[in-house]
């Protein structure tokens, strides 16, 4: 029997699906029309009116970028 090293770790490829959920309503495709959703942008624009984000991170946030 050959032996195998047991140092590595397996890479099992994923569906590069892309992904709509409430707490990430802006997916990683730029090409999506998630990224110009007039609701989504203008939720967006109220949490940096009520402080929840500065336009720095809101402008991440819409790109699909972790805030």
């Amino acid at each position: 029997m050959t032996p195998y090293p047991d140092n590595f770790a397996y890479v099992i490829p994923a569906e590069d699906a892309i992904v709509h959920t409430l707490d990430h309503p802006f997916c990683w495709d730029q090409t999506c029309g998630c990224h110009e959703h007039p609701l989504l942008i203008q939720e967006v624009a109220r949490f940096v009116t009520d402080g929840l984000l500065t336009p720095d991170e809101a402008t991440d946030f819409v790109a699909g970028k972790t805030v």
